[in-house]
């Protein structure tokens, strides 16, 4: 009577339908609220868990695998597929499609608080709930790390990285490697010295060392590597043996350096490479850009030395509270410094004696 009232009809035909059972019923509901326009995704979420325990009940075989339950039958491949499948075909929707919103029942309740008020859509909250889970696991992999004796280590990172780190243990590599460009400071009065190692066998150092470090990284971890475009064609194919590059980022030091003032552009930039072992994600609060605005320093303290913020900015996307940083070629310690600042563990490797003392200043 009301339907005929609200379309302006003196009539409505119906078919009467009867239910063979509790789950007939409801596939008939789900198959008719999906259409609807208005249906939250939450509510489809809630109906498809109650027809998943209707399932399970009139196939306990089903009880195993995907689904949970205390069952000890044994499960096939068919048996696991077999509700998803039956369900996309029952209320005309794909697979994945039910899939994402039976796993909206496991949302944290806030976020399913988010959907049905719609301050979120569905594919918003199951991001933020992939998130979650990546770092909920980051924090139960720190827990496992050793606490032991982390910090500054002087001497050869080829001699040493064997005895101060363990297999699978570095969530994120930073390095300002030698740059095989012989460099030395020609912005300051008072010329530091030559780096060492800075000219062609730094390219042999950059790959032995890779090799090295590479077995020490976590199965999913992050590399920050600092180089500059006149080296970029050599370095590149280097990370490229041992990890997945996958982007350049910028460092714009909103500064020029000297050099020759009339016959070329002034340079005020730097590159980096970001490179991945594995599938870890970035864990920042927003999605980074691969421009980093960073006032250069003044070099007091090291000939190429890096913003403590700017380094913070790749820790904190890379890493959570407790993770292990490590820099073997630590130079005056700033990723020490900003990993010490951000609650991050750090070991750092260093050859020169006074660049350790300026560590351990820092680090105090």
């Amino acid at each position: 009577y009301l339907a005929c009232e609200k379309l302006g009809l003196d009539e409505i035909e119906c078919n009467r339908i009867n239910p063979r059972s509790e789950l007939h019923k409801l596939d008939m509901e789900l198959a008719e609220n999906v259409k609807r326009v208005d249906f939250n995704p939450m509510e489809l979420a809630r109906g498809l868990s109650k027809r998943k325990e209707l399932y399970e009940f009139e196939h306990p075989e089903t009880k195993v695998g995907q689904f949970g339950g205390h069952s000890k039958l044994e499960k096939t491949d068919s048996d696991i597929s077999r509700f998803t499948q039956e369900t996309a075909k029952t209320i005309g929707k794909s697979e994945t499609f039910v899939k994402e919103h039976l796993q909206l029942n496991d949302l944290k309740l806030e976020l399913q608080k988010d959907i049905e008020e719609n301050t979120k859509t569905k594919s918003q909250a199951l991001a933020e709930h992939r998130k979650q889970k990546r770092i909920a696991k980051i924090e139960e992999e720190v827990k496992e790390i050793s606490s032991e004796e982390l910090g500054i280590f002087e001497g050869d990172c080829l001699e040493l990285m064997d005895d101060v780190l363990k297999d699978s243990s570095v969530s994120c590599l930073i390095i300002d490697s030698p740059y095989g460009i012989n460099f030395q400071s020609n912005h300051r009065t008072a010329k530091h010295d030559r780096i060492i190692n800075d000219k062609e066998e730094a390219f042999n150092l950059l790959d032995k060392s890779l090799e090295k470090v590479k077995p020490k990284m976590l199965k999913d971890s992050h590399i920050y590597i600092f180089t500059s475009w006149k080296v970029l064609e050599f370095v590149k194919p280097i990370v490229e043996k041992y990890f997945q590059v996958k982007n350049i980022l910028i460092w714009n030091k909103n500064n020029w350096s000297m050099g020759d003032l009339e016959g070329n552009y002034a340079e005020k930039y730097e590159m980096v490479i970001f490179a991945t072992q594995g599938n870890r994600k970035l864990l920042g609060d927003k999605r980074p850009v691969n421009v980093l605005d960073f006032d250069r320093t003044a070099n007091t303290l090291h000939p190429t030395e890096k913003p403590v913020d700017l380094l913070k900015e790749l820790i904190i996307n890379s890493t959570r509270e407790g993770e292990l940083v490590l820099d073997y070629f630590a130079g005056s310690g700033s990723t020490l410094k900003a990993s010490k600042d951000l609650n991050r563990k750090f070991i750092g490797i260093e050859q020169s004696p006074d660049y350790i003392k300026q560590i351990k200043r820092r680090l105090i």
